[in-house]
């Protein structure tokens, strides 16, 4: 399956359900606004439900059962499928392209791999190489004439230094290797 296109809301729906089957009001308690995963992208329950459909309609996820509800029908409970499994696990870990997206895509990224307890060292080294792109076309764009330019300028290099604070910050708290005594 090649990497299905899909807006950064059903990107985490499916990882939510690639981690475990599961069912919608699950999903939705975790990106409620102030949740785990809501904290970084909110996700309304009609967005969740919505996305669940496209998900099931693109051959992603499946139904696999329901599970009886206190309060209301049945809830339907979904599983993702294993090739969507493993597109989901090269998306967690393939660099955000634009600047504008480092403070949602990037940051929800390592969240689900924090959830699936898995080292984000991969896309950290891969941001790296991005951000350094990014830096090095806005260096060579400086020099502008006009005020309002440069201050753009500056203003976008100032968030490549943020994104280089955090990829730091992140390196900073990996576990690091054992040093060998001689």
């Amino acid at each position: 399956m090649e990497r299905p296109d899909l807006p950064l809301t059903e990107w985490i729906v499916l990882a939510l359900v690639a981690e475990r089957p599961s069912h919608g009001f699950a999903i939705a308690a975790l990106t409620a606004e102030g949740a785990e995963i809501g904290e970084f992208w909110y996700i309304s329950r009609p967005m969740v439900y919505r996305s669940i459909t496209r998900l099931v309609e693109r051959g992603l996820i499946t139904p696999v059962g329901s599970e009886e509800s206190d309060r209301g029908p049945q809830r339907m409970i979904y599983a993702a499928t294993r090739a969507a499994k493993t597109a989901v696990t090269r998306w967690l870990v393939e660099p955000v392209p634009h600047l504008r997206d480092i403070r949602a895509d990037l940051a929800i990224k390592l969240v689900l791999l924090q959830r699936r307890e898995a080292s984000p060292a991969r896309l950290v080294q891969a941001q790296r190489v991005v951000i350094d792109q990014i830096e090095e076309s806005l260096r060579a764009k400086e020099g502008p004439s006009d005020q309002l330019t440069r201050a753009i300028y500056d203003w976008r290099l100032e968030h490549v230094r943020a994104a280089h604070r955090l990829l730091d910050a992140l390196d900073a708290d990996a576990p690091q290797p054992a040093v060998k005594a001689s």
